[in-house]
């Protein structure tokens, strides 16, 4: 037997053949050096998951820089998109940086920030999953609904993200850092740390998807035995179907987006030692990617697609710096400072008053 293999060993080098898991060894040696790699399996991983992180942290630039300069942030659903970008462009920024070795400080950090964004990502649409669900039943938000996704998003993350950090877990996995994997209790640091939250979220937004669904259908149903003169009908039509399925759209992209990297991550928990190039590929191509998705289901509206147009941006920035230098003026001629009414889901202008203290949905712009 000894003989037998050490011959077909012989016979396989000098066929120019490399065991299974000989081009990913390779990448973890070279380190930074995977864009001048001499295999070209490294240097092909290298420059898709490059590529993908500028296109992704590219798409969070447009976005963020159109809601900040046409104030979009002062509605609700837009600062989700805004906490959604956030985690979305640390991981751009992570999936950039090469591992170099398993006890790297830089590595350490790029993996924690890579597994922080992705708990804190996935919380996230969770949390546009359940921004659908409420106002689908009542139309209405609860003035401590935003603070709560704060706490459930950064909170979880953060203590979930600091847990492998003893013991210096975090390090080299494979083509980019994350939780090593070499040990037993490193693979159970994935489990507890990674993957049960991230299924679990999915799992519930799989459910509230069901529920929203079926409950908008069954609303538009009825709504068709009624009078088509009838204003709030139309209306609630008309807002079910503009902005409620194109808002679904982030969490059912991204939620195929996480189908090639878990595979990935499963194939490499069954077969240890025998990785799937092709599956590492798309893994690259796809995990720095959410950004990028993000931003052209951003864009879907011509509306917003007008706004990138260099006439457009520019009378924009001087809108915002004149309104920004009004308010200036304004708060250091009086010392009376307008109460905060972020309390409703409308945001921009309010017709109706009363709206303000009941969290009445009032205006479509918030769901814009």
């Amino acid at each position: 037997h000894y003989y037998i293999t050490n011959n077909l060993r012989l016979v396989n080098d000098m066929k120019g053949t490399e065991a299974p898991n000989n081009w990913l060894i390779a990448c973890e040696k070279e380190g930074v050096n995977q864009a001048h790699s001499s295999d070209p399996k490294c240097r092909a991983i290298f420059y898709a998951r490059t590529t993908s992180a500028a296109l992704s942290a590219l798409g969070c630039f447009l976005v963020l820089f159109i809601i900040i300069v046409y104030k979009k942030y002062t509605r609700f659903t837009q600062r989700l998109i805004m906490y959604l970008l956030l985690p979305t462009f640390v991981i751009s920024a992570a999936s950039v940086y090469p591992n170099i070795d398993d006890i790297s400080i830089p590595c350490e950090v790029a993996a924690f920030f890579m597994n922080w964004g992705t708990l804190s990502q996935r919380l996230i649409i969770l949390c546009i999953v359940v921004h659908l669900l409420v106002f689908t039943f009542n139309q209405t938000r609860p003035k401590c609904l935003e603070l709560l996704f704060h706490v459930v998003t950064w909170g979880l993350s953060f203590c979930f993200s600091i847990i492998p950090i003893p013991g210096h877990h975090y390090g080299s996995a494979g083509v980019w850092c994350w939780i090593k994997g070499v040990t037993h209790y490193e693979d159970e640091l994935r489990l507890g740390c990674f993957y049960i939250w991230v299924w679990c979220c999915v799992s519930i937004e799989i459910v509230c998807f069901t529920i929203v669904v079926v409950r908008v259908r069954r609303l538009l149903r009825r709504f068709q035995g009624m009078s088509s003169s009838n204003p709030e009908v139309e209306e609630t039509k008309r807002r079910f179907k503009k902005y409620i399925y194109p808002l679904m759209l982030y969490p059912l992209v991204n939620f195929i987006l996480a189908i090639p990297v878990t595979a990935n991550r499963i194939q490499n928990w069954v077969n240890e030692g025998h990785p799937v190039f092709g599956l590492f590929l798309c893994h690259s191509i796809v995990y720095p990617l959410w950004g990028f998705c993000n931003a052209m289901m951003y864009f879907m509206n011509k509306e917003t697609l007008l706004q990138l147009h260099p006439y457009n941006v520019w009378e924009g920035i001087i809108s915002w710096r004149r309104s920004s230098s009004q308010k200036r003026q304004i708060s250091s001629a009086s010392n009376d400072q307008a109460p905060d009414i972020d309390f409703a889901y409308a945001g921009g202008a309010v017709t109706n008053p009363s709206a303000l203290h009941s969290a009445t949905m009032d205006s479509e712009s918030d769901m814009e």
